[in-house]
């Protein structure tokens, strides 16, 4: 049994003192207090300094056989000069090398000292042939340019792509893809395909970073996903570089056969391809009432606007949309306001010069590139597009448009209102928020039958708990497509109820932490009074909590909030995020609890005689209240539609309204219009 070495903490000054300016042996320091000071198992250790167990146990055994902590300070650095010894060296570790490409350093410095006569394996120290090796390795990693991985390595870099014109025209498109197939088609087919081989490159169960199973996903995602550099990736890591390059190469070549195999299936179906002209989602289900009434919207005012929470679906709805007009020949143009200079005017004038170029029309993209990118004036290039645009109508789709500036945006938006005004256009716009003067209800979730059509690929949840996980996710698509995801990872270590923190997350990181304090009081309040029936008392609740009426008309609006009558409830993946708001505030809490209770005063009987006299609502007149809640509920909406046949039934039904009798007993229900109208 190995024996633990005697370890004495040093102060802060003593520290300074032994390692002065050396801030690797610093943290070797640091790092052999956590383990015998501290009691960290090794494990622990490389978790707490994002380094590999190997690591852990290299510093203790230099410290253990050095017997002081002058074992743990850095070396000066050594000549890089290659030594007279490196030709047989070489030979000795490229050999072992072929012999086993996955193996190890130490592995494969073994075998090279087997393969040296006794005086040359003498000499060669571990860290040589790790120098040697990692020369090596980075040799054979440049592939033969007609390679088929040097077609996937060079196509990576360019995923990030929007549209995917230069990755349609690539090496690797024209190798994999039909020649027959037009240049946006094929990158967007080849995008998709490199992004779902990514996605089965990852490891099932949670991320680690001192797994070696991670680290070709982890690697391969960080550069050509998220744009980190290698050595930000090395570093995050704590790899060599010869570890580094091993596990990029396993990526890249689990990638390149993951890759074929997708793409061969791909091109062999028909409708698949032919979806490829736009984001289409392949499992796409349901939403046939959603699809009628937006593509009717489109046609009728040349006009729509999906909005609504995150992850209910608004992007995968515009593309089917989209898909569909392009099926009948219309030129379809989809900019997606992403993060940055996408969501500018100037971005957003660029991404549509991009697809009027792919459709064949490139006037507008070769005057914005004849121009530097500081020099470009938004005002005649969006003249341009206008007259481009006159020339040959197209459905424009505008994707995230909550992310761009209205004011900046608002001269692009008046072109395109001009556009639709004429019959020259076709406006589809998708966000989160909704928009000034254009009346539009938020998408809903799916229905519960649609959502079990995307409960696919693992065991289904118990009866309650797939009730009561619907009824938490109100059928938002993205969350139950995350959830089954999360699911299928982690296999047979699943459980039933593991969606609960899922969901929470999503709904704290997607929604929560996007509200104001007075929406979190608000939600908060509803958490607690729901059994108290306040509906009716929304006022005063608003005017008791010193909350503005406009954050109650925007939670209804967004569905967060349901209010039917009396009743209140509250959008059910909130539900825990309210509860944890209440906790941390406690005079909120005793605040809303007496609330509460003077409510429930206000709503008891006064006496048991007085209960007894008091007439029952008769049924005529409940069902008299739900009529007058209904019409008035429908002639509200139907009153911010601009269809003449809209506005003229919205009418009739205030007329049926008001010849209808008042139900006894009963206080007007509450209601936009009882407390203004919101700005849509």
């Amino acid at each position: 049994m190995p024996v633990q070495p005697l370890f004495t903490p040093l102060s802060e000054a003593d520290l300074s003192e032994v390692f002065r300016n050396d801030a690797d042996g610093l943290r070797r320091y640091r790092l052999l207090h956590a383990v015998l000071a501290d009691n960290l198992t090794h494990r622990e250790a490389a978790a707490a300094f994002a380094v590999s167990e190997r690591t852990v146990r290299n510093v203790l055994r230099a410290y253990s056989q050095g017997g002081a902590l002058e074992a743990l300070r850095s070396r000066p650095a050594r000549s890089r000069r290659r030594d007279r010894r490196a030709p047989t060296i070489e030979r000795a570790l490229a050999h072992a090398l072929a012999e086993d490409p996955e193996a190890g350093g130490d592995r494969l410095w073994r075998r090279a000292q087997e393969l040296l006569d006794p005086e040359e394996s003498a000499r060669l120290s571990r860290r040589t042939a790790y120098r040697i090796l990692a020369q090596l390795r980075n040799d054979r990693d440049d592939d033969p340019p007609d390679s088929l991985r040097a077609a996937v390595k060079n196509a990576l870099p360019l995923l990030p792509e929007d549209p995917p014109l230069t990755l349609g025209n690539s090496l690797l498109a024209q190798r994999l893809l039909p020649a027959d197939l037009e240049q946006l088609p094929r990158g967007i087919l080849l995008q998709q395909a490199l992004r779902e081989a990514l996605d089965q490159l990852r490891p099932a169960g949670t991320i680690s970073t001192i797994d070696r199973n991670w680290w070709p996903y982890l690697i391969c995602t960080g550069e050509y996903e998220a744009g980190q550099s290698r050595a930000e990736l090395q570093n995050d890591l704590a790899l060599s570089a010869s570890t580094y390059s091993r596990a990029k190469r396993q990526g890249l070549e689990r990638l390149t056969a993951l890759l074929s195999q997708i793409i061969e299936r791909r091109v062999q179906s028909p409708a698949v391809l032919a979806s490829q002209q736009l984001p289409r989602t392949p499992d796409f289900v349901g939403r046939h009432n959603e699809q009628a009434y937006y593509a009717w919207r489109l046609q009728t005012e040349s006009l729509a606007h999906i909005w609504g929470l995150p992850g209910s679906g608004k992007t995968v709805l515009a593309a089917e949309l989209a898909a569909e007009g392009h099926r009948y020949g219309q030129l379809v143009l989809w900019h997606t306001c992403r993060a940055g200079r996408d969501c500018t005017l100037l971005g957003i004038i660029r991404g549509l010069a991009q697809a009027l170029a792919s459709a064949g029309d490139d006037t507008l993209w070769r005057e914005i590139r004849q121009a530097p990118l500081d020099e470009q004036a938004p005002g005649p290039l969006l003249e341009t597009l206008r007259d481009r645009l006159l020339a040959r109508p197209a459905v424009i789709v505008l994707d995230d448009i909550h992310r761009a500036d209205p004011q900046e945006t608002a001269a692009l938006l008046d072109a395109l209102a001009d556009l639709v005004a004429r019959r020259s256009c076709r406006l589809l716009l998708a966000g989160r928020d909704p928009l000034a003067g254009v009346p539009f209800p938020p998408l809903p979730g799916l229905t519960e039958s649609e959502a079990e059509l995307l409960w696919v690929g693992v065991p289904r949840l118990p009866g309650e708990q797939w009730q009561q996980f619907y009824a938490t996710t109100g059928g938002m698509p993205e969350l139950i497509r995350r959830t089954v995801t999360a699911y299928r990872q982690n296999g047979d270590l699943a459980r039933p109820n593991d969606w609960v923190a899922l969901v929470s997350n999503w709904a704290a990181e997607t929604i929560w932490e996007r509200l104001d304090s007075h929406a979190h009081t608000l939600l908060a309040a509803t958490c607690l009074l729901e059994q108290v029936h306040w509906g009716e008392a929304a006022e005063q609740i608003i005017e008791v909590l010193e909350v503005p009426a406009y954050t109650l008309r925007d939670l209804c609006m967004r569905n967060l909030l349901h209010i039917a009558g009396p009743s209140v409830t509250l959008y059910g993946a909130l539900r825990e995020l309210a509860e944890v708001h209440l906790r941390q505030r406690p005079e909120l809490r005793e605040r809303i609890t007496t609330l509460a209770a003077d409510l429930a005063a206000e709503t008891s009987p006064v006496s048991a005689e007085a209960a007894a006299a008091r007439p029952e609502a008769p049924a005529d007149q409940e069902l008299l209240a739900r009529i007058h809640s209904a019409l008035e509920d429908s002639a509200e909406y139907l009153q911010g539609q601009r269809a003449t046949k809209a506005r003229r039934l919205a009418a009739e039904l205030a007329a049926i309204q008001a010849a209808l009798p008042q139900p006894t007993g009963q206080r007007p229900p509450f209601g936009r219009a009882s407390m203004g109208t919101p700005a849509p």
